[in-house]
């Protein structure tokens, strides 16, 4: 495939207009701003569709409205070239992969340059070519959206069956013994990036830090290395049923928890993220889905050490969370229950991964 063209050759990128909350009515127009949708109004600057293109703040965001619009003055919307024949979603998967995110070209808030944006190389195959890509682009993303609607629903369930099978852990009403989860398991610390080594001998070894540690996931498409040594292995090395829970940052991330199941033969962790190894009398997934639930994030909450917009526990106050202890058998159900919905989970996971990488070949190969 050839057919290399310009945005220039293709497109105008036309301003947006002023439009003051203040000023807007109530509709159902949307109106665009340049990160999406950010509020709504009587009438419409662009009868639909319409493709958005951030031109202030978060330059070269791409949003495509299937109706009319109304992009504002931070935004500019593409229009096709008269006399240029190109299918409307094709345009938009077209400047989607433009990167035209990474043409700033301003000093103080990010702008995006029209001129600069138009020399951006492009490909434009035939009408029918260009509506047979689209179709499965298309369709990439649809597997895409109902992958990450399934997986959220099989997530949302666990946190119900854990409510139906043990009671709220606000109120305890079937009063389950309690104890510290210092008594209940093994906490460890991780490694300090940076720290001396003081002529020890060390070897780039695999360490998960805050972002790999999402609610209830790990996300494992970036591991980090990090010069460790013989003890640092040996100390800090994860196994399988490990919790892995992140000390803080944004109040959103304090307590993040999920389970490491091994999936890298040697890993460590970073003094960011604690290893929480249960003993005999708990199951790590109720240990699991106990911490994140309401009663443990708000004990996370009261004792966390908090400045503007950032909270952080140490090992001490972890350890002081008071978990309830029902019986084995009723956790080892609800592990069991757990666990299936967990693995539908992943199987989504890597279902939406697939239709991601099917989507970025197909479009580096026809855009790039």
């Amino acid at each position: 495939m050839n057919n290399r063209v310009s945005l220039g050759d293709v497109i105008t990128l036309e301003y947006g207009r002023s439009l003051p909350a203040a000023l807007r009515r109530p509709g159902n127009v949307p109106v665009y701003g340049s990160n999406g949708i950010t509020g709504w109004h009587d009438e419409a600057l662009v009868t639909g569709p319409v493709i958005v293109v951030g031109r202030k703040g978060s330059i070269g965001e791409v949003q495509y409205e299937p109706g009319p619009a109304f992009p504002i003055d931070t935004t500019y919307y593409a229009m096709p070239k008269p006399g240029v024949s190109v299918d409307f979603r094709y345009l938009f998967y077209m400047l989607l992969v433009a990167r035209l995110t990474e043409l700033n070209s301003a000093t103080g808030v990010p702008g995006l340059n029209r001129e600069h944006a138009y020399r951006v190389p492009t490909r434009l195959p035939p009408l029918d070519e260009q509506r047979r890509i689209v179709g499965l682009l298309d369709r990439a993303a649809e597997i895409r959206r109902r992958a990450d609607a399934a997986r959220a629903k099989a997530r949302a369930i666990i946190p119900a069956l854990f409510l139906d099978t043990f009671g709220d852990p606000a109120t305890n009403p079937k009063g389950w013994p309690v104890q510290p989860l210092a008594e209940l398991a093994d906490i460890g610390s991780g490694l300090t990036k940076g720290r001396k080594m003081n002529g020890t001998p060390t070897e780039p070894t695999p360490y998960l830090r805050v972002a790999n540690v999402q609610a209830d996931r790990l996300d494992l498409s970036d591991i980090k290395m990090i010069d460790a040594t013989d003890d640092d292995r040996v100390r800090c090395r994860l196994l399988p049923g490990d919790l892995l829970m992140t000390e803080g940052g944004d109040i959103d991330k304090l307590g993040r928890c999920a389970i490491w199941q091994g999936e890298v033969e040697l890993c460590l962790h970073q003094n960011h993220v604690f290893r929480v190894r249960m003993g005999e009398s708990v199951v790590p997934d109720y240990a699991r889905a106990f911490m994140q639930s309401e009663a443990a994030r708000g004990y996370f909450l009261r004792v966390a050490k908090r400045t503007t917009g950032i909270a952080s526990i140490n090992k001490t106050q972890l350890g002081q969370l008071p978990v309830w202890v029902p019986p084995l058998p009723l956790q080892t159900a609800f592990f069991e229950q757990a666990g299936r919905l967990g693995s539908l989970a992943r199987h989504l996971d890597v279902a939406a991964s697939k239709a991601e990488a099917m989507a970025a070949g197909l479009s580096a190969e026809v855009f790039g």
